[in-house]
């Protein structure tokens, strides 16, 4: 005798099945789609170096195998950063700051004429600040690079559900 548990076990990945569910990535005859169109995109190179840290991880994600010999679509990316303070003493002093990088990006076709695709992408970290100069640096650098790390995420997975069209 089959336990609740299992009947709903069972009942819901028929309801998976039924529904027409794919993975995104997941294998369709022997190849995905969306990865042969996402290695068939040229990253173009992004100003500043938190575009070149969001262009590489791009590029990991986007073309894990290298830069293609025929590529069907350029992305550009332009990016633009803020830096809010959050905690404020009595005395005017900020000890804490939201770093937040902006994306805009364009999906365009080889030729770089024609715009198939626009979007766009945030991403927020924050750093504390203290008494040490060196150690602000640092912190703000790494919330940099870690919003930088996740603005790539955001906006390839954007691409990834356009391309799954």
């Amino acid at each position: 005798m089959l336990s609740f548990k299992q009947i709903c076990a069972i009942s819901l990945a028929l309801l998976a099945g039924a529904c027409g569910f794919q993975p995104l990535y997941g294998k369709q005859n022997d190849s995905s789609v969306v990865r042969d169109r996402l290695a068939a995109t040229y990253v173009m190179p992004i100003e500043g170096r938190t575009g070149q840290i969001v262009r590489n991880e791009l590029l990991d994600r986007v073309t894990p195998a290298g830069t293609p010999d025929g590529t069907k679509y350029r992305l550009m990316v332009k990016i633009s950063e803020r830096k809010q303070g959050l905690a404020i003493k009595e005395d005017d002093s900020t000890t804490r700051y939201n770093l937040t990088l902006s994306a805009l990006y364009t999906l365009l076709d080889s030729t770089g004429k024609n715009t198939l695709y626009q979007g766009s992408a945030q991403s927020i970290a924050s750093f504390n600040i203290v008494d040490s100069d060196f150690a602000n640096l640092a912190a703000e650098k790494n919330a940099r690079k870690r919003s930088a790390l996740v603005l790539a995420e955001k906006i390839h997975r954007q691409l990834s559900v356009y391309m799954s069209r």
